[in-house]
């Protein structure tokens, strides 16, 4: 009997050793998921900036089309809502990343003020990135994740996990849902202004559980995900990022502007009373052209390729987007 009541002992320590700590998977008790159509954003990224990552990086050597980097989706898939499709997205590769920004400032406010979606099949399957927020575009810092996950053996992408055993990592949810981000969790620092974010950055957490190549949550702990994924579509696959706080000081409502013709074929011209900054940008996220603003300004659009391009207009710290589309 005494035996018996032992090995009841060590399973239920074991148990706790490899508890779920955190929320669990959407449409269950405990959830903080948010669905994709809810109507608690208010806006969407409007800019990225993608580094590419390796296929695997435990073999830089192995390449797929001559390229040993992941090339599925294009960046402007990551922009505006979420679609939920598992498709419309694109692929960072291991330890590949993404900057993005937005129309509004994010703000800390009460709850989760952000959500990121990534577009995992199942709810036991996750791909994983850190998160880190700037509001200068040079300073970031990352949110403290935690991951319980064991890392005695290796997740694969034929093995499962359990959201409940992350926390505060992007990719935590399947297709649909976002996993959402409070920027309270952040700890104070004079670089970092909580009311003003202005950059999201995610950085694809590499799940292997060998060191030389893993990476680590805040406690330290090496993150244990799927690994490896030496496919064009391998790592963390970028979906969408939604702000649920944000502030008009970032906002068209605060500027009275006018520009014509759009679509354009030579010339825009642009009316707006004061001084501003303006910058082009084509759909590549490439600067094409920058001007400085006084009262009206026109740009001569004659030598641009036919698509479509991105007017960023800055005005005492305000900032407006509007699309131009070019014949």
């Amino acid at each position: 009997m005494n035996k018996l009541f032992f090995y009841i002992f060590l399973i239920l320590n074991s148990l706790s050793v490899f508890s779920q700590s955190f929320h669990s998977a959407p449409g269950t008790p405990g959830t903080n998921a948010i669905k994709k159509d809810s109507a608690c954003f208010v806006a969407w990224a409007n800019n990225i900036e993608i580094k590419r990552g390796f296929l695997t990086i435990a073999d830089t050597l192995f390449t797929i089309n001559n390229s040993n980097k992941v090339d599925f989706g294009i960046p402007q898939m990551a922009l505006g809502p979420a679609e939920g499709d598992g498709s419309s997205v694109v692929s960072l590769g291991d330890n590949g990343s993404a900057i993005l920004t937005f129309p509004l400032f994010i703000t800390d406010q009460t709850g989760a003020d952000f959500a990121i979606f990534e577009n995992s099949f199942s709810d036991n399957y996750m791909e994983l990135a850190h998160v880190e927020v700037s509001s200068d575009g040079i300073h970031f810092f990352r949110f403290p994740s935690v991951s319980e996950q064991p890392t005695t053996i290796q997740l694969t992408n034929f093995t499962y996990s359990d959201c409940r055993m992350v926390n505060n990592l992007a990719g935590k949810y399947r297709a649909g849902f976002g996993t959402p981000f409070d920027l309270a969790d952040l700890s104070d620092n004079p670089l970092l202004n909580k009311q003003a974010i202005t950059h999201v950055k995610l950085i694809d957490a590499v799940g292997s559980i060998d060191s030389l190549y893993g990476t680590t949550d805040a406690n330290g702990t090496l993150i244990n995900d799927a690994f490896p994924t030496p496919f064009a579509s391998g790592g963390f696959d970028l979906d969408a990022v939604g702000i649920i706080h944000g502030t008009l000081g970032f906002s068209e409502d605060l500027i009275d502007f006018d520009f014509f013709p759009n679509p354009v074929i030579d010339n825009i011209h642009l009316i707006l009373d004061g001084t501003a900054s303006i910058e082009i940008k084509d759909v590549h996220n490439k600067t094409i052209a920058t001007f400085t603003h006084l009262n009206s300004t026109t740009i001569n659009c004659s030598e641009w390729q036919s698509g479509c391009y991105q007017l960023t207009i800055t005005k005492d710290s305000q900032l407006i987007s509007r699309k131009i589309v070019k014949l």
